[in-house]
């Protein structure tokens, strides 16, 4: 072989260092994203969609409807997700307690008394107990009573 020859040889990597070239970031690659899927599959698997622990709170009554001719006595809970606790949601409650009376006080003695007109009511204090505790915390709001006159 030529002296050229010989330089040319020796300045090509040889096959174990090109498999290392290619084959390290590979291997670098395929371990970070097994690494994501595992950690991604895990923090789903921590929030079951399950009910936590319920806050009652006192019912209350107030008039319904914009003529002030009917009352209403209404009940409702808290559902709280499976990591919070009822500590988490007591110091605010009387905010919740205060959407509720403006909720019924904005509608009228049918709708409150409707199937509809209590879903929606369940809907919009769910809504706003999650505003107020956010979604890790308060999963919706039951109604535990409601009365009409």
């Amino acid at each position: 072989m030529s002296e050229m020859e010989l330089e040319l040889e020796a300045s090509r990597p040889s096959r174990r260092r090109r498999l290392l070239l290619i084959g390290l970031p590979l291997v670098v690659v395929a371990l970070a994203i097994g690494g994501w899927w595992i950690g991604f599959a895990d923090a789903a698997e921590e929030v079951p969609d399950v009910d936590g622990e319920i806050v009652p709170l006192e019912p209350l009554t107030t008039t319904v409807g914009e003529h002030g001719i009917h009352h209403a006595r209404v009940g409702v809970a808290i559902v709280l997700t499976v990591r919070a606790e009822p500590e988490d949601v007591t110091p605010r409650t009387a905010l919740l307690q205060d959407a509720l009376l403006r909720e019924v006080a904005a509608m009228d003695a049918d709708t409150v008394r409707s199937s509809e007109g209590s879903d929606q009511l369940r809907e919009r204090l769910s809504a706003t107990a999650r505003e107020i505790w956010g979604e890790e915390v308060v999963r919706r709001v039951v109604l535990t009573e409601l009365l009409v006159q």
